[in-house]
């Protein structure tokens, strides 16, 4: 992510800060100071924000190891004032890996609370914990409950939101399923707002605004560039004369010729076949080797749509309309 400091790597996994987290502590300490708290009291307000967002990294962690148990790696973990983002390389078309991925973080947070809760009156029966320190860590463990309740609202990006589509794909397309999941989602992020706007919540209103983005790039990722077909295992391409032109497998993935060929190759990293179907239109229009996709990754070429190298031939292709390859 742009505009953002690496903090380090922790099981393989970059952890970065964007610019605008360091406004929260900031507003955190000189809100204090202004309520009339001292500086000693402003700092452990800041250092209790900062607890809270190590149980964030650790909530996206347990987002990220779950994905990789799937295959699917994670490029990096950031941190924004409303939170913390796990950035996937994909996400699963299998709905019951991605409500294994969705309740993961939640999950983690409810092991947090369940280890403070039961571990805070057993250390303050022997003495071992200052009675400040041990109101913080229960404030903390209650924190962690409140975590667990606002990523189950059914809305993207939030972890609800992949739990009630994931739920959904499971008896309906997955495009279906997205569309009625962002719905669900606009609708809750309206409330939130509204929520906000009567309470003088700015952060609400951030976080509905946010939820009202994030549900639009989702449909938009719903349109995903590999689709596999259900129809027989190969398929004749005519012309407009009727004359045959090509038969191919139409078991193949198909993608669009307008993503771009980094995205395409994310969607395609956990398929066995070694060819795809490029389709533009709605019409098949070549097919493509894997690997030599993946070569033009490699050379730099991973942000230019699919029909820009068809056309300029940096991608090798099978022309369907000549039965010819390029």
């Amino acid at each position: 992510m742009n505009n953002s400091w690496h903090l380090g790597r922790y099981a393989g996994i970059d952890i970065r800060i964007h610019w605008t987290f360091l406004l929260l502590p900031i507003w955190i300490y000189f809100s204090s100071l202004a309520a009339g708290s001292g500086a000693v009291a402003a700092t452990v307000s800041v250092a209790f924000v900062l607890a809270i967002f190590g149980c964030v990294v650790l909530h996206e962690y347990g987002h990220a190891l779950t994905a990789r148990r799937f295959g699917i790696g994670t490029r990096d973990i950031t941190l924004l004032p409303i939170g913390g983002v796990a950035s996937l390389q994909r996400m699963p078309r299998n709905p019951w890996q991605e409500l294994a991925i969705a309740v993961a973080g939640p999950a983690v947070n409810v092991a947090i609370a369940a280890v403070l809760f039961v571990g805070l009156p057993i250390l303050a029966g022997v003495s071992l914990l200052p009675i400040a320190v041990a109101g913080l860590l229960a404030k903390l463990a209650w924190v962690n409950v409140v975590l667990v309740v606002f990523n189950m609202i059914p809305a993207f990006p939030m972890d609800g939101g992949r739990v009630l589509r994931a739920m959904l794909a499971l008896v309906m397309p997955y495009h279906n399923a997205t569309r009625v999941a962002v719905g669900v989602g606009r609708f809750a992020a309206v409330g939130l707002g509204l929520v906000g706007l009567m309470s003088g919540n700015l952060m609400l209103v951030l976080i509905a605004g946010f939820v009202l983005l994030a549900g639009g790039a989702e449909m938009a990722n719903a349109g995903s560039p590999a689709e596999r077909t259900h129809l027989p295992s190969t398929a004749t391409l005519l012309d407009v004369n009727g004359e045959e032109i090509a038969k191919i497998p139409s078991s193949l993935p198909v993608v669009s010729a307008q993503w771009n060929a980094r995205n395409v190759l994310g969607w395609l990293s956990s398929d066995t076949v070694d060819e795809f179907l490029v389709s533009s239109h709605g019409v098949a229009i070549a097919v493509v080797r894997k690997c030599d996709l993946r070569q033009a990754v490699r050379s730099g070429l991973g942000a230019i749509p699919i029909e820009r190298l068809l056309a300029g031939h940096f991608l090798p292709f099978r022309d369907l309309g000549s039965g010819t390859a390029a």
